[in-house]
């Protein structure tokens, strides 16, 4: 073969196998990126949990359980310090131990229509609450977190760190008490600018038994926070046909 054709021939050769790294690099890196995000949302539910009627959903995490209607149900489903929860629809709880005590994480879900009230009226109310508590009263919020959503839901929230003694449930000896430990609270309010529904999101957990949580309060607020959709109104019925 000429030496100019075995030349190209090199050439050639040298760019399909290019263009085959090149694929590959990128179809490995998508795979990569996959994983670690699969990886990230493990912590929470495969399936989604419904809300306001099935017009909202978002997944929860998966070591939180049902709340148990039982005579402190109503004491734990809402922090202390906001017992005026908007829109309050549901909370679930995992009780985890420490020593001889187990003590209860809370994560409180509420919905609001934004043709009821704006998410700025939401945070007001929910600001005045708060910093009736002593433990609280300088807080404020932190606003314009931008999240990753995942599902097409709010992109934009505002969030309200509380760190300080805070009464949780705890349960020893088959004793059941309300009493102030350290704790962590999350309060994340969905801001968008045009969204149709407010979504609020409190994570409540006590420092000690924090760890033994799959991800923190903040992250796991986050997780969910990304995870909500909106489900489209669905249509009228259609008239009936004549006879």
């Amino acid at each position: 073969m000429p030496l100019v054709h075995r030349s190209l021939a090199i050439v050639f050769l040298a760019s399909l196998a290019g263009c085959s790294a090149g694929r590959y690099d990128a179809d490995y890196a998508a795979r990569l990126a996959a994983y670690r995000e699969a990886a990230a949302f493990a912590p929470l539910a495969v399936l989604p949990d419904e809300a306001a009627g099935g017009r909202v959903q978002m997944r929860l995490p998966k070591q939180f359980g049902r709340m148990q209607q039982d005579d402190g149900a109503d004491l734990r489903a809402m922090p202390p310090f906001l017992r005026k929860f908007p829109g309050y629809d549901q909370a679930r709880e995992v009780r985890l131990n420490v020593g001889t005590s187990a003590l209860s994480a809370v994560i409180t879900v509420g919905v609001v229509a934004a043709g009821q009230r704006r998410h700025g009226d939401i945070e007001r109310e929910i600001l005045e609450q708060v910093r009736t508590d002593d433990e609280f009263r300088k807080v404020d919020w932190q606003r314009g977190r931008a999240v990753a959503a995942v599902a097409g839901g709010p992109t934009v929230w505002d969030v309200l760190s509380l760190k300080g003694k805070q009464e949780f449930e705890s349960v020893t000896a088959g004793n059941v008490e309300f009493k102030k430990w350290d704790g962590t609270c999350e309060i994340w309010v969905s801001a968008d600018p045009k969204q149709e529904f407010c979504i609020v999101i409190a994570v409540r957990v006590p420092d000690t038994v924090a760890e033994s949580l799959e991800a923190p309060p903040a992250a796991l607020a986050e997780l969910i926070a990304r995870t909500v959709a909106i489900v489209p109104a669905a249509d009228e019925k259609p008239a009936a046909a004549a006879p």
